[in-house]
């Protein structure tokens, strides 16, 4: 997976947000319905795989400064 932008993440996490709205809502097909909770799945593993990268081993950011 190529390296995140802190904006990048920040815009999966709105399109994950509007993603989930859109299956509490019940308005979707079901062949709509699988394509949005694909799309939330493939989300949620880029969104984890940052997350793991970002961690070194003792919990602490790697990337923050303080």
């Amino acid at each position: 997976m190529a390296t995140l932008t802190l904006m990048e993440v920040s815009e999966m996490r709105v399109k994950l947000k509007a993603l989930e709205k859109q299956i509490a809502s019940g308005e979707l097909s079901l062949f709509d319905r699988c394509e949005v909770e694909d799309e939330i799945l493939e989300l949620k593993e880029n969104l984890g795989e940052f997350e793991r990268s970002v961690r070194d081993d003792s919990g602490e950011c790697i990337n923050c400064s303080g």
